[in-house]
């Protein structure tokens, strides 16, 4: 894995020194987290829940017959 580095303006640099503390990350896993935060909430809600999504008629029998237990 390759390094870069960035040059920011001090004052950019004592900001985001004071929120990354602040939630307890380092200032580059700070800007990691706010990369993946953004591309996730690219992808459309329908996307995202789409294997959670689905129906219950309670209106109907159940076609599996349980069997009572003591």
């Amino acid at each position: 894995m390759s390094n870069y580095t960035i040059t920011l303006p001090e004052e950019t640099y004592k900001t985001l020194l004071e929120i990354a503390k602040e939630q307890g990350l380092t200032p580059e896993n700070w800007i990691a987290s706010q990369i993946f935060k953004k591309q996730s909430e690219e992808k459309l809600l329908s996307e995202q829940i789409g294997d959670l999504i689905g129906a219950i008629d309670s209106q109907t029998e159940p076609y599996h017959q349980f069997k009572k237990t003591e």
